[in-house]
This record gives structure tokens, C-alpha cells and sequence, in this order.
């Protein structure tokens, strides 16, 4: 078993870019570094095609989950390959993508006839904190006609996905003696309430479902608290984790903090908060279903399977906020490997997703920028 450790920051994702870069220019394509932060950039890779015509954009994220603390039976960052699975890290979130895409872009580069406009692969970085790559290249002005998220959805076109609300919250009491507990205020009991009634804001959630995500929902993913076994603890702190809906606001989700703290304190007095911190901050989007780039999803699915699809949802937030949000990009998220996967020990995605993923890819593109 091994215990993963804090990936080396200094690292970020620029091998995965350098990778990337060389993978393209081997096609050429063109490519483009932009850098966001130093030491990391985002590759934007362009296949030009004759004629005019659209723009499809291909998006996916370099960057990984922290899986620090995470119990793995292989060393997380050296991937394996075994009983037709790629273990390792990023191996669905979203390496698979990212490669499924190369892949087609190379099939298209060379077989382009009958293609027209270009096709533009965004490799970002930061997408796990927050969006930052994907945010620079909106506030960049990139633009399209249709773009196609690489997240892992089984392979399903989900339209829809949720944002993220996350809260760290700091309840302040009084140390003391444990052998005299009155004389202090327990600041852990006060998280252990918010945490009950934090978890009850989800009955309330459930009556207003989604079409395709279902309810929204809220939990508490995180709780630190207390300095020593025989003292009453002073302070202890929460990360809040509320995922929205389309039509649901983070102003929205202020006012349910408020008010349950507001209740709280109504009940407890004593009660103390620190202000509340912004830990991660996305909104949630949807397409249209009428979207050519939803039908064309659609279409390509049910060639690649041979089964009528529909589109689907996908439950956690995603570069697609941005691409919809603020540059007006219709946007489908597919890709290989599953959601359950993501973030978890022994992270893992079928190389036969992998395979059908290039397929399904390759004939996105040549169905929207046909001649």
C-alpha cells in the first residue's frame, strides 16, 4: 500500500504541457503557450482546415486532484496498466481526455479532406482550482461555435452540470481545563451543530430537482478542530461544499448560510464566527438541447454505440461554466472513464473508453466542420 504525498508544486502541470506540445507538433498542428501562472501554461493546439467554416473547440485539464493523505496500492503518480484498466492519477480527471483528443486530432490531421474552418484544442491548467486556465482564456477572448468538455462521463453527453460553493467556516469558544468544561465554550460542539444542520439543508434541496442533475446539494467534507486531548478547544474549523443547479446563484447560497448560522445563534448564544472564506467559487451551466453541438454529440454517440442516447448531466463542476457563461460557447462535457473514479484511490479508466472515446471525438469534428 501506498500512502500518496503532496505533489511537488514547482512541477505543476508543465511536463504535461511539454508532452502535449511535442504530441502536436509531431501532427503539425500549431501551438500556442499561454502562460497563466509562472511555470504554468495552457496549450492551445489548432488544426487549420481549407475554407471557411466553424470553430469546435476541444477542452480538457492537465492539472490532477491533490490526493495527498489518499491509501493506494500502487504509487499514484507511475501509472499501470492492468486487466485493460490505466491506473494512476489524472487517469479519468483528465489524462484520458486529454489523450483521446491528441489522438483524434492526429486521425483529422491526417485525413482532412472534406473539413472546413478549424478545430482548437485548449489544454488548460488549474481547472481543479477553480478554472483558473480555462477563466484566462475566456477573459482572452477565445471563441467558437461549439466546444466539447473532456470530463469523465462514460461516455455519455451531459448539457448540464453543477458549480461550486465551497466555505471554510471558523467557530471561535473558550479553551479550558477538560476537567472543568464549564468553564470554557467548546468550539467543536458548535461545528458538530452546523454540521447536522448543514446536512438537513438537503431535504429542502431535494423538492426542486433538476432535469438532467437532479437536486442540488450541500455537505460538510472537512473539520479540523482542538490543540490537545485535556483541553476544551477554542477553535474549530469546516469546509462547507454546496454544489448548485442552473438557476441557483452563490448569493443564494450566502443567504442559506446565513440563515442557518442565524438560527444557531439563536439557540446558542455564545456562538462566534470568523468571516467566512471563499474556498472555491464556480457556477453551474446548461446548452440548450437544440444546439447543433448537442445533436451532433448525440449523433456520433449513437453511431459509436449503436443505441439511442440522451443527454445526461453531470454532477460536479467543470471548465464549462466558463466556455458558456462568460464566452457564450454552446458546450457538451463527454469523456472517458467515471465520475466515481475521479479523486479516488486507484484511479482508473478503461482502455476500451479510451479507444471508443477517439472514435467518438473523431466524428464530433468531422460531422461539425464538414464541408
Amino acid at each position: 500500500m501506498h500512502r500518496a504525498a503532496e505533489p511537488d508544486p514547482a512541477g505543476g502541470s508543465a511536463l504535461v504541457a511539454d508532452w502535449a506540445e511535442a504530441w502536436a507538433r509531431r501532427f503539425q498542428a500549431r501551438v500556442e503557450r499561454q502562460t497563466v501562472e509562472p511555470g504554468k501554461d495552457n496549450v492551445i493546439v489548432t488544426l487549420d482546415f481549407e475554407g471557411d467554416g466553424p470553430c469546435l473547440l476541444f477542452n480538457t485539464h492537465m492539472d490532477v486532484n491533490n490526493p495527498a493523505g489518499q491509501i493506494w496500492s500502487q504509487p499514484p503518480f507511475e501509472p499501470a496498466v492492468r486487466d485493460g484498466r490505466v491506473y494512476g492519477l489524472g487517469a479519468c480527471d483528465a489524462k484520458g481526455s486529454l489523450a483521446a483528443m491528441l489522438t483524434a486530432m492526429e486521425r483529422l490531421a491526417q485525413r482532412s479532406e472534406g473539413l472546413r474552418g478549424k478545430l482548437v484544442l485548449t489544454a488548460v491548467m488549474g481547472e481543479e482550482a477553480g478554472g483558473i486556465g480555462s477563466l484566462h482564456l475566456v477573459r482572452q477572448g477565445i471563441q467558437a461555435d461549439g466546444a466539447v468538455v473532456g470530463e469523465p462521463t462514460q461516455l455519455e453527453a451531459a448539457i448540464a452540470h453543477k458549480g461550486t460553493y465551497m466555505r471554510k467556516i471558523r467557530f471561535r469558544g473558550r479553551a479550558a481545563h477538560s476537567g472543568s468544561p464549564h468553564l470554557g465554550i467548546n468550539a467543536i460542539v458548535h461545528a458538530a451543530r452546523f454540521c447536522l444542520e448543514y446536512d438537513r439543508l438537503n431535504e429542502s434541496l431535494a423538492q426542486s430537482p433538476h432535469p438532467q442533475l437532479g437536486p442540488a446539494n450541500a455537505a460538510v467534507t472537512i473539520v479540523h478542530g482542538g490543540t490537545r486531548q485535556n483541553t476544551i478547544p477554542e477553535s474549530a474549523e469546516l469546509i462547507a461544499d454546496r454544489r448548485l443547479i442552473p438557476g441557483e446563484t452563490h448569493q443564494d447560497a450566502d443567504r442559506e448560510l446565513e440563515r442557518i448560522l442565524r438560527r444557531m445563534k439563536e439557540d446558542i448564544p455564545q456562538l462566534q464566527v470568523d468571516p467566512i472564506e471563499v474556498v472555491v467559487a464556480t457556477i453551474p451551466s446548461q446548452t440548450d438541447e437544440s444546439e447543433r453541438i448537442v445533436k451532433v454529440a448525440l449523433a456520433a454517440l449513437e453511431q459509436a454505440t449503436g443505441s439511442a442516447k440522451k443527454a445526461q448531466g453531470f454532477s460536479a463542476g467543470c471548465d464549462m461554466s466558463k466556455l458558456v457563461t462568460i464566452a457564450g460557447i454552446p458546450t457538451v462535457i463527454l469523456g472517458p472513464g467515471s465520475l466515481a473514479e475521479a479523486h479516488a484511490p486507484d484511479e482508473f479508466v478503461e482502455i476500451a473508453q479510451l479507444e471508443q472515446a477517439v472514435d467518438i471525438y473523431e466524428r464530433i469534428a468531422r460531422e461539425f466542420l464538414k464541408g
